[in-house]
């Protein structure tokens, strides 16, 4: 593939490839090696000096949270399920945005005026009250009931970003249609169908794949305003902590260690222990760095720059390196009769 030959996209797939390879390696081989931070901490003369939450270390890069867990680790762990939920949420955007925007470039092109109209006042209303909106039509008793409410969530964070994205790869179809190549092929009796299958979408290929890092970059971004707002994706599991000198308390553990559920269930710790908090932050932001470059390589593949030079050796009619620029010596006369 001519990405991989490009600088910037191979970096960024690099560190996502390595995010994703390290979660996979934990959850199914070093979670049971690595071993756990210790409960109490005591000092030579055996005081006990320090309990869980643990500042950073080390050790223990994020610190350690209340429950006595590395978030480091927890940050590895969660990972997978981040970016994986971002990627599918990018795959629904663009499945159903490249239907509907061929709908929309071949058939719907009428009603364009009426069609940007109201994806212009869409893009006023933020995506993350768009997806509260929609999220407050699950019941809450559903909330970690399963893969049926994970599927409906998925579907709500796809569907917030599909009327921009179908205007935009519509109308990016709407132009590449009055191409003259395009327009011969319609007089010479060519139907819709084989013009998106033999036109359309081999334009559209490369540029589909740059959709797809942008809208993953999006659903990134939406995942950590989800966490501020304390909404979870999938399930999440209640138990009750007690210190000894109250009553117990309510607390919530995130099932999948999702990024955005870490940050959301540790919200409080922003007034407490900060690096609680600080480890799923610093791991968005790097997963969003992997695929922003992405995204840049994949621009630059497509505009034909960031590609490696390869020298081809030209070769003049006596059988030797030609030079360049072409010296008289390259060429050989031969008289004509």
């Amino acid at each position: 593939m001519r990405a991989f030959r490009n600088v910037y996209f191979t970096t960024g797939f690099i560190i996502a490839a390595g995010l994703l390879l390290a979660s996979f390696l934990y959850s199914y081989w070093l979670k049971d090696i690595i071993p756990q931070p210790p409960e109490r901490i005591y000092n030579e003369a055996g005081r006990l000096v320090d309990v869980p939450p643990y500042p950073p270390s080390w050790v223990h890069p994020f610190g350690v949270d209340r429950q006595g867990e590395d978030v480091f680790w927890k940050v590895i762990d969660g990972a997978k399920y981040t970016i994986f939920t971002a990627l599918a949420v990018s795959l629904l955007r663009l499945a159903f945005g490249t239907v509907g925007g061929i709908m929309y470039a071949f058939y719907l092109q009428k009603f364009r005026f009426i069609a940007e109209s109201i994806v212009r006042a869409f893009r006023f209303v933020p995506a993350i009250f768009l997806t509260m909106l929609f999220f407050a039509f699950i019941p809450l008793e559903e909330q970690g009931a399963g893969m049926g409410v994970l599927i409906k969530q998925l579907l709500v964070l796809a569907a917030v970003a599909l009327p921009p994205l179908m205007l935009v790869i519509g109308n990016d179809i709407a132009v590449f249609l009055q191409n003259e190549f395009v327009v011969s092929s319609r007089l010479m009796g060519a139907d819709n169908v084989w013009l998106i299958r033999k036109h359309v979408l081999p334009y559209m290929r490369p540029r589909l794949f740059l959709l797809f890092t942008q809208q993953t970059v999006q659903s990134l971004l939406l995942l950590v305003h989800l966490g501020a707002f304390q909404i979870l994706l999938g399930g999440v599991k209640v138990i009750y902590d007690s210190d000894g000198l109250g009553p117990p308390e309510k607390v919530a553990f995130s099932l999948s260690n999702e990024w955005s559920g870490l940050i959301g269930l540790s919200y409080r710790e922003m007034m407490l222990d900060q690096w609680i908090v600080v480890g799923p932050c610093v791991a968005f932001i790097v997963a969003i760095f992997a695929f922003k470059l992405m995204g840049k390589g994949l621009e630059q593949v497509i505009a034909g720059k960031g590609k490696r030079k390869q020298r081809k050796k030209q070769w003049s009619s006596s059988g030797k390196p030609a030079s360049f620029p072409p010296q008289q010596s390259d060429f050989e006369f031969v008289l004509y009769k």
